[in-house]
Order: C-alpha cells, then structure tokens, then sequence
C-alpha cells in the first residue's frame, strides 16, 4: 500500500504541474537529460555487465556491435536498420566466431 501511494501522489502532482511548466523550458530540459542519461546508463550497464548471450562474448566485441548500430544511426537516421545491422552483427560473431 505504501508503494502505491508513493506512485499515486507523484502522478497526481504530475497532472498538477504539467499545466504549469512549458514543454520548451529549462526544467523539461533537465528532466528530458535526465532520461536520455538513465538510459545510457542501463545500456552500458548492460554492455559492461552482461547476462546469458552477451556473456559468451567479449566486451570488445560487444562494443564493437554497438559501434556498428551506432555508424549505421549516425549515416542513415533511421533506428530500425540501426537495430538490424547491429543485430545482424551481433548474430554473424557469434556464428563465425
């Protein structure tokens, strides 16, 4: 019961307030970073510190899987042949290596 008034008094303050903060302002910046931030940091969590599959693999070759998806982000703009290309990265080192 705690926890979920701990979540409902947050979600009640959130209709509250986001009335009052503009979409473009400073503070919706910050939280914006804020989340771009714990993201990286549960991918890199997982890079670094892998479960089942990844586990198999060294962090240079996972890393390297990465850079792939991200050369392919940077050139084409697009996430979904990002993804794949890192995917199908991913599958051929495992199947070769």
């Amino acid at each position: 019961m705690c926890a979920i008034a701990g979540t409902i008094i947050w979600r009640i303050a959130g209709v509250v307030l986001a009335a009052r903060v503009p979409s473009d302002g400073p503070i919706m910046g910050w939280v914006n970073t804020m989340a771009y931030a714990m993201v990286m940091a549960v991918l890199l969590l997982i890079l670094v510190h892998p479960t089942g599959i990844l586990a198999t693999n060294s962090l240079d070759q996972r890393l390297v899987r990465l850079g792939v998806g991200l050369v392919t982000m940077f050139f084409s703009k697009r996430l979904i042949p990002s993804l794949l290309y890192g995917i199908c990265a991913f599958a051929l080192a495992i199947q070769f290596i």
